[in-house]
Parts: C-alpha cells; structure tokens; sequence
C-alpha cells in the first residue's frame, strides 16, 4: 500500500512539472519601461540569423498593426555567449524611434548539427543610454 502511494505522488509531481513547463510565460513580449506596462499586441514575426564560427549575427521583426520593431544583433559565441554590440529602428504612428541594444540575459543553443536557437532579454537603449524598452526573447530557432 505504502508503494501504491509514493507511485502516485511521483506521477502527480512529474504532471505539475510537466503542466508548469508547458505554460506561458507572464512576461510581455515587449514592455515599455518608462509607463511600467506591456506592448501586448506586439508579437515576434521573424528572428533570423546565422553563425559563423564564434560570431553569430541575428535580426529580430516585432510587428503589430501600429508599427514594427526591428532589432540588429552581433554576438560572440561562447561560454557566456555576450552581446558585442545591438542596434535597434522602431517605426509606429509615423515616428521613428532607434537606439543602441543592452543585454540583459542570453539564451545560445547550438547550431554545431543544426540551426542555432537565440533567446534573452534586451535592453532598447535611447540616445542617453538609459532603457526605454524591454525585449523578452523566448528561446527561437534562428531561420536563415
């Protein structure tokens, strides 16, 4: 009876596991620092990329019916994989926003075998170097 139980609380704990990984992250795409609120309808359209020996050059389109955000990336691949430098071009309502890019985190996987994946958090930096906007990369598959 006593294995009966400790077989059932192992499948009940790897199901929450299970249903915790599968859940959405609370985190917004793309927030707007300084009104402390998310840009919900923007959504990630493309990432694409490719690696080249310890460089790895990635550009990002986030687009909603208002406008698109597109974000410049230069990486150098290793252990941390660190953001060398970023730039960022911002078109919505008629105006143009653009910066600098800061990371603040930076998922690599991969790309020996196969496409490499790219995810993190970034800075939009505006010209006097503070953050304006946060950028919550899930981990993506980088299309060529």
């Amino acid at each position: 009876m006593r294995r009966v139980g400790r077989v059932t609380g192992t499948l009940v704990l790897a199901g929450l596991l299970a249903s915790a990984g599968c859940a959405r992250s609370s985190q917004p795409l793309l927030e707007d620092l300084a009104n402390h609120k998310g840009l919900a309808p923007y959504q990630l359209a493309t990432l694409r990329g490719a690696r080249d020996g310890d460089r790895l050059h990635a550009q990002g389109l986030l687009s909603d019916s208002s406008g698109m955000l597109a974000i410049d990336l230069r990486f150098r691949v290793g252990v941390p994989t660190t953001l060398e430098s970023g730039d960022w071009r911002w078109v919505r309502q008629n105006r143009l926003e653009s910066g600098p890019v800061g990371a603040r985190s930076v998922t690599f996987l991969g790309g020996q075998d196969g496409p490499p994946s790219l995810g993190g958090t970034f800075d939009l930096l505006g010209a006097d170097g503070a953050a304006r906007y946060r950028v919550h990369l899930p981990v993506t598959e980088l299309k060529k």
